[in-house]
């Protein structure tokens, strides 16, 4: 097999609220982890929207097209919007024929996907910027608490607070640097999110009795939640379900 025909370059453009992503070459099982890894990285500044570019994207089978709904689950998580644009005729086609346009928005051009989100709820958003100290934690969860009452979910403000209290206190004693708290309200879910500027791995607090027990709430009390790693540092973050309204 031609390798120069299995490359594939990923390039990702932020410029919030808007990311684009550029993804060229051949889209093969050997090449989906390049797409899946500059797609985290582009979603870790947590942009109201993700814009995949695959005006120079080729398939070389459809089911590897099944990552671009994967994105947008991931997207969906982070509170991320995730539209695709520019497929060409043929991918279109591959793209109509697994159904991925019924779980991801695809248009024809860059234009078309921006007065698309445009129309959208945006997402409300609250941020602080802390020091590495321990009385960081309280005013975290106060952020919480505020965003929870302004948007109309209290019953979610004490999960939320326990849950950036860990998120906050493990950063303060693992990575030791500022840290940048980021709560946001999209679609069904509530957000949160750590940044720190440690390149170190995210760690699991050492309590001589519990070890890893912050974490461990933070796994068990969100509906999702995750690390992912940036050039500056580390993003953690998890999620919280909102009940769906009958």
């Amino acid at each position: 097999m031609n390798a120069e025909a299995d490359e594939l370059t990923c390039t990702h453009e932020p410029d919030f609220p808007v990311t684009v992503l550029h993804a060229k070459g051949r889209l093969t099982f050997a090449t989906v982890p390049e797409l899946r890894n500059c797609a985290q990285k582009a979603l870790t500044d947590q942009p109201e929207v993700l814009i995949v570019d695959v005006s120079g994207l080729e398939a070389g089978d459809d089911i590897t097209l099944t990552a671009l709904p994967m994105l947008a689950r991931q997207g969906a998580e982070t509170g991320t919007d995730v539209m695709i644009v520019g497929p060409r005729p043929h991918l279109r086609e591959q793209l109509d024929r697994l159904g991925v346009a019924r779980r991801v928005a695809v248009h024809a051009d860059l234009a078309g996907a921006l007065s698309a989100h445009a129309r959208l709820p945006g997402p409300r958003r609250l941020e602080l910027d802390l020091p590495a100290e321990p009385h960081s934690t309280s005013a975290a969860r106060e952020l919480v608490d505020r965003a929870c009452v302004q948007w109309k979910v209290g019953h979610l403000a004490d999960t939320a607070a326990l849950i950036v209290t860990e998120l906050v206190a493990n950063a303060v004693e693992h990575a030791g640097t500022p840290i940048r708290v980021r709560v946001a309200l999209r679609n069904r879910h509530l957000h949160v999110a750590v940044r720190d500027e440690s390149p170190l791995p995210l760690e699991r607090s050492a309590d001589d009795e519990e070890p890893g027990r912050g974490l461990l709430i933070v796994e068990g009390m969100s509906s999702a939640w995750g690390c992912v790693h940036t050039a500056g540092g580390k993003v953690v973050w998890a999620t919280l379900r909102l009940p769906i309204k009958r």
